[in-house]
C-alpha cells in the first residue's frame, strides 16, 4: 500500500513548485515579483528577492549560490551602512538610502545558512556593517531608529512626504 505524505508537506511541496516556476529567475539567480495583470516579473533589486533563501525554500542547492553571484553584482553591496531596501532612489522610505532591519537580517540569515564559504563570509561582513552603523547610532543620537541611512555612519533613514 503507498501511502500518500501528509497534508502539509503536499501543500509545501506544491508552495515551492508555485514559487520556482512563478518567481525564479534561473538566469538572474533570483526571485522576482510577478505581475498579475501585465504577466511580467519586476526586475529591480530589492533585499526580498532573496528571500527564499533565508526561508529555505528553494529545492536545489545551485539556486542559493546563483542568488548569492545575483547579490554581489546588483550593486546593493557597494554601500558601507547596510543593503538599501532598493536602489531607486524615490524619496519614498522604502527605497533607497534606508535600510530596514528586518531585510537586513532576512539576507545575513539567509546567506549564512548556504553552505558555501564564501557565502558564510559575505554574511559575517553584512552583520558587522549592520552592527557597526546601529551602534554609532546609539553613540551619536543615544537611540535606535526603524530605518538607517546607508551611507551615514549611523545616521537614521529618511522619507519625504509626496
Amino acid at each position: 500500500m503507498v501511502t500518500q505524505p501528509p497534508l502539509y508537506e503536499r501543500a509545501a511541496a506544491r508552495r515551492l513548485e508555485a514559487i520556482e516556476s512563478v518567481l525564479w529567475d534561473a538566469e538572474r539567480g533570483a526571485w522576482f515579483d510577478y505581475n498579475l495583470v501585465t504577466h511580467s516579473k519586476h526586475f529591480e533589486f530589492y533585499p526580498s528577492n532573496l528571500a527564499p533563501v533565508w526561508a529555505q525554500c528553494y529545492s536545489r542547492p545551485e539556486m542559493g549560490e546563483k542568488a548569492v553571484h545575483y547579490l554581489k553584482g546588483s550593486g546593493a553591496l557597494h554601500y558601507p551602512n547596510g543593503v538599501p531596501t532598493s536602489l531607486r532612489e524615490s524619496g519614498q522610505q522604502w527605497d533607497y538610502p534606508n535600510a530596514w532591519p528586518p531585510l537586513q537580517h532576512m539576507l545575513i540569515d539567509g546567506l549564512s545558512k548556504l553552505p558555501s564559504d564564501d557565502a558564510k563570509q559575505l554574511a559575517f561582513d553584512l552583520a558587522q556593517r549592520w552592527i557597526k552603523t546601529n551602534w554609532l547610532a546609539y553613540e551619536k543620537y543615544d537611540a535606535m531608529f526603524e530605518k538607517y541611512d546607508v551611507n551615514g555612519d549611523g545616521k537614521p533613514g529618511r522619507w519625504r512626504r509626496i
